[in-house]
Order: structure tokens, then C-alpha cells, then sequence
């Protein structure tokens, strides 16, 4: 046998077992470490959320002139309203977000979508907030919960004209602690103003 035959035989060998070794380590490591793989797309979706929020804080800002961020997902749009875009790494919690001594109204019906919060007692015109598309709030009012202590009141109301003259007419709201996750057929997306007096 020619030893120059028998030395490149014996490296062919050495390089097929090193490939071997090679491949069954990586074969080990992938199916010894499911969760490695499983948490990749795990990660990009919270990533995409996030993004997303990052996106619609933005547009509140752009879209509202003065407001500014107190919240991670939360925007001041004047002293005493605040609005709400949908958080990113959980599923809206509803009418249990509303805190304490505020007036929540929401875009959709079972207290989902935007939110805005009211905390002063004072008239609220609808159409001087946006949403981060650029979509006013005005006739854009599914559900509420008024959250506010000592009977102080919240109401909805709906600017109605006919014959040349117009007036703002009550169509949805209550004392403190009332709430209504859908506001009904009639009055869906009818809001106008929103009141808090007490």
C-alpha cells in the first residue's frame, strides 16, 4: 500500500467524523433546547406589539396639539383627559382600567378600544381629541363606566338640529359607579359632548 494513500485515507476519515460529531452535536442542541426555538416568536410578537404602541403614542402626539406621554401607553391630552391606546403585551382589561374618580368612555362596545378619561367637572367637546389616525372622537363612543365618587354625574350628549336650530340632547350616561358596555342601537356613535357635573 502507498503510504501517500494511506495518510490522505486516514485525513478523509478524521474530516468525516469531525462533520459527523459536528452534526450530531447540532442535532443534540436543537432537540435538547425546544424553548430556545419556541421563545423566538415569542419575543418578535411582543417586540411587534410594542412597536405597535410605540407607533399609536406617536400618532396621539402628532394628531393632538399640546398633549403629552404620562403612561407607556397612556397620552395627557389637556389638563384632566387622558386617552388610552391598546396595551402591548396584554389583551384590553376593560372597565377595570378606569381608575378611580374618572369618567371613562370607550371607542367599542365591552369597554374595548381607545379610551379617553375624564377627571374635571366641565364640558368636553368630542371633536377637539383625536385618535392616533387622526380620527376624531366625536360620534366615535360605544361603551362607558363613570367611576366618579359622590354621585357626580356623567352624560353623553348629541348635537340635534332641525328646522334651522340645533341643541345638544342627552342620550347617554349616569351617577357615579353607572356604566353600560354598550351604549344601544340608537345612541352607538352619536357622542358629541361629554359633561361632568356634579
Amino acid at each position: 500500500m502507498n503510504p501517500l494513500n494511506s495518510r490522505k485515507s486516514l485525513r478523509m476519515r478524521c474530516a468525516s467524523l469531525a462533520l459527523g460529531l459536528v452534526a450530531v452535536s447540532v442535532l443534540t442542541t436543537a432537540v435538547a433546547s425546544p424553548s430556545v426555538a419556541a421563545s423566538a416568536p415569542a419575543a418578535s410578537s411582543v417586540q411587534a406589539a410594542d412597536v405597535r404602541l410605540e407607533r399609536q403614542i406617536a400618532g396621539l402626539l402628532r394628531h393632538n396639539e399640546g398633549a403629552e406621554r404620562v403612561g407607556k401607553d397612556r397620552v395627557r391630552l389637556e389638563p384632566g383627559v387622558e386617552m388610552t391606546v391598546l396595551a402591548s403585551a396584554r389583551a384590553a382589561a376593560g372597565m377595570s382600567d378606569c381608575r378611580d374618580g374618572y369618567a371613562c368612555v370607550w371607542q367599542h362596545d365591552q369597554y374595548n378600544g381607545y379610551r379617553l378619561d375624564f377627571y374635571y367637572y366641565g364640558t368636553y367637546d368630542l371633536g377637539g381629541y383625536s385618535m392616533p389616525d387622526g380620527v376624531g372622537w366625536r360620534d366615535n363612543i360605544t361603551s362607558f363606566f363613570n367611576n366618579q365618587t359622590g354621585g357626580a354625574w356623567m352624560v353623553a350628549k348629541d348635537w340635534i338640529s332641525e328646522g334651522g336650530s340645533g341643541e345638544l340632547v342627552r342620550i347617554f350616561g349616569g351617577p357615579g359607579r353607572s356604566s353600560q358596555s354598550n351604549v344601544g342601537v340608537d345612541n352607538n356613535d352619536r357622542a358629541d359632548v361629554i359633561e361632568l357635573y356634579a
